[in-house]
């Protein structure tokens, strides 16, 4: 009987933390969509100091997320994130036309991200 407790304790714990971690990297990876329309909106009314400073923090910030959530999702998944994170602030400073496309690719890849960690029936069953 006591093995039957210990397994639906386990059982328990892993369905917490699977809970846990996808609200957060759903609430993080909103967060991260949110502060790229900011980057390119401060870009676009050509606040470019500013728009370098959030695309600074947005790489700062991303790389806080990653080291804590390379141990929830894939790591492949997180790599094209970075390295497409770190072209942005160079993009931004470097006033480069490409700044939008690159934008907007990290912002699908972060909604893929978010798609691709939220728990739905068809993904478990």
């Amino acid at each position: 009987m006591t093995r039957v407790k210990m397994g639906f304790v386990i059982l328990a714990v892993m369905v917490g933390m699977s809970v846990f971690s996808g609200i957060f990297i759903n609430r993080k990876c909103s967060d991260f969509i949110s502060r790229t329309e900011k980057i390119w909106e401060l870009y676009d009314s050509g606040n470019h100091d500013s728009a370098c400073k959030k695309a600074r923090d947005f790489e700062k910030a991303w790389e806080d997320f990653r080291k804590f959530s390379s141990v929830m999702i894939n790591n492949e998944k997180l790599t094209e994130i970075d390295r497409i994170s770190a072209r942005v602030i160079y993009l931004a400073e470097g006033d480069s036309e490409e700044l939008h496309s690159e934008l907007m690719e990290l912002r699908h890849m972060i909604e893929a991200l978010k798609k691709g960690e939220t728990p739905l029936p068809e993904s478990i069953f």
